[in-house]
């Protein structure tokens, strides 16, 4: 059902479109034509309707009247329309107009003669002027009426021979002048407003073409900018992964200089003491001679990268000889105008993007928002790849922290654990096999991945995992079977995922133990600062002291002395070197305390 509703309105308005077709080049006066057209029609179904009254009163009384005549006249009417349609629809709408115009002016006069100068029929002698005023030239609603005004006067004059003397004593004619104010009225009125109307079109069609003129270099300008943009989404693309901040450098430079068709493009990044901008990355061979002399130059200097990266604005130099931001280097002699953008993060200049040409006036100010957006997005690539390059090196330091940490965790671990808590062997452990073990817990050690032998060549077979912890290898998992053995995927997987789990619970067993041993040596302290604080007097507390210590540790020999006296003839400094020189390993003890 709505479907067939939107059909019947589609229908419709592509029927309305075609007959209110107006076939002219100018959208104003093509405006004008549709208006006539729909003016034309509703003036064309009046007629008709009229023809039609005028046969039904004919029929119905046969006497003659003065609609005797009207059914030929109305057919010639319509006709005469019709011809009217046809010539507004070729675009003659001017034309159309003041002869619809005329035509409506003789219907009315024929009107008036019929019924006489003083009927209401008068008054419709304006219809025509409005018609011509509109439609038409100017001059066409005052020739209308002006013709209207004489025609009126003859029938005024035809209908009473006294008429001058009638209006003259002011009778029933003088009505008659009301009609001639309203002629003279719409005359003026009509003339003013097609003579507006006409220069208005006139100065909206200039200003359409001027607009038009302005359209068309405004595309130009943004197809240019377009391209400029699709060229400079294409380099943020290609250099947005980058990691290495020198492989992202020469992308740069390159992408650039390929994508925009440069003589020469450049990178300068700012020291860490902001006095100068070095050359990082340069194109062509004139660049590598750059680099090799490490170019450079200072911040502020009376130069475009100076410039640029003291103020944080882009510099560009439309012309090399007159330019004097420009500085000359004998390497790019054929430089005709350069572009300088800066490079920031946030408010920090970190350096500049430097672009030559060898046309003058090669950069233009409305394709600076462009460069812009290409030189902080450059920006933010340089600043990612320092960040990561520093996060790799945090990276790095942390694992080699970490890595040295749990190694000395569990070597401390290892070293309070019994010998016989660190190995576990199931089966005959001869020493052939203790030997051949060896072996293989020291090649798993040393490359920390699973090894695996079948044993067809004539040795022990045998599959070995590394217990792996926080990247450490801490021990090895094996199984020895009594003859040779293939190996399968799942075998792999099932030692690999026990070494795994193994991995995750000695490492949860050390960290419980050591705890539980720094739990107990708490206690211990806690239990000996308790009992020392009991002690009635200084002796006693430092025998006390000595004993709880001596328990603790196992051993015998502990002494306990509160003492401020200096030796005899020893200085506090002396006493100092002394302390330092008994507190401080010789080489030779430092060698046996590293290893």
């Amino acid at each position: 059902m709505a479907d067939n509703t939107l059909n019947s309105s589609a229908t419709s308005g592509r029927l309305g479109d075609w007959l209110l077709r107006s076939n002219h080049s100018d959208p104003a006066t093509g405006r004008r034509g549709r208006l006539l057209a729909g003016v034309l029609l509703f003036a064309a179904a009046v007629l008709l309707v009229a023809v039609f009254a005028t046969l039904g009163i004919r029929a119905g009384d046969p006497t003659p009247n003065i609609l005797a005549q009207g059914p030929l006249r109305g057919v010639l009417a319509v006709a005469a329309v019709a011809a009217l349609f046809r010539l507004n629809r070729q675009g003659q709408t001017s034309l159309a107009g003041t002869l619809f115009a005329t035509l409506l002016l003789a219907a009315d006069l024929f009107l008036i003669g019929e019924f006489g100068p003083l009927s209401p029929n008068s008054l419709a002698l304006t219809m025509p002027i409005i018609i011509a005023g509109f439609f038409g030239p100017p001059l066409s609603a005052v020739a209308i009426a002006i013709v209207a005004a004489l025609a009126y006067l003859g029938l005024n004059v035809s209908a009473n021979p006294a008429y001058f003397s009638a209006v003259a004593k002011g009778g029933e004619a003088t009505q008659t002048l009301v009609v001639y104010a309203n002629l003279l009225f719409m005359a003026v009125v009509s003339w003013l407003f097609s003579r507006t109307t006409r220069q208005t079109l006139q100065e909206s069609r200039e200003l359409s073409l001027a607009l038009v003129a302005q359209r068309h270099e405004l595309e130009q300008r943004l197809e240019v900018q377009t391209r400029q943009l699709q060229a400079t989404t294409s380099v943020s693309r290609a250099i947005a992964g980058s990691r290495d901040v020198n492989k992202l450098l020469e992308d740069i430079v390159r992408l650039v200089r390929e994508t925009f068709n440069y003589y020469h493009v450049q990178v300068f990044l700012i020291d860490d003491d902001s006095a100068y901008a070095v050359l990082r990355q340069s194109t062509g061979d004139v660049g590598q001679a750059l680099l090799a002399r490490n170019h450079k130059l200072p911040v502020g200097s009376l130069s475009v990268i100076g410039q640029v990266t003291a103020s944080g604005r882009p510099v560009i130099a439309r012309d090399a000889d007159s330019d004097f931001v420009h500085k000359r280097n004998e390497l790019l002699p054929n430089t005709r105008s350069e572009m300088a953008i800066p490079l920031t993060i946030g408010n920090k200049i970190i350096g500049a993007l430097d672009m030559q040409s060898v046309d003058s006036n090669a950069f233009a100010d409305e394709n600076l928002s462009i460069f812009q957006a290409l030189a902080d997005q450059l920006a933010i690539a340089i600043e990612n790849a320092r960040l990561f390059e520093q996060a790799e090196e945090s990276l790095r330091v942390m694992r080699e922290l970490n890595r040295e940490a749990t190694e000395r965790s569990w070597a401390d671990f290892l070293a309070e654990a019994r010998e016989e808590e660190k190995h576990f062997a199931q089966g005959p452990e001869t020493k052939t096999i203790e030997l051949h073990r060896s072996r293989v817990i020291e090649r798993v050690l040393s490359s920390g991945g699973t090894i695996v032998s079948t044993g067809k060549d004539g040795r022990q077979s045998f599959i070995a995992a590394p217990i792996v912890v926080r990247n450490e290898v801490v021990g090895v998992l094996g199984v020895e079977p009594d003859d040779s053995r293939e190996w399968g995927q799942e075998d792999l997987q099932l030692i690999q995922s026990i070494a795994e789990r193994t991995a995750l619970a000695v490492e949860n067993a050390r960290l419980y133990i050591q705890a539980q041993r720094a739990a107990d040596r708490e206690i211990l302290i806690n239990s000996i600062a308790s009992r020392l604080q009991r002690a009635p007097n200084l002796a006693m507390l430092l025998e006390s002291a000595a004993k709880e210590l001596a328990d603790a540790l196992g051993t015998a020999n502990v002494y306990a002395e509160i003492s401020v006296d200096q030796p005899l003839g020893q200085t506090r400094r002396d006493v100092a070197e002394s302390d330092a020189e008994v507190s401080a390993p010789t080489s030779d003890q430092s060698e046996e305390a590293r290893a």
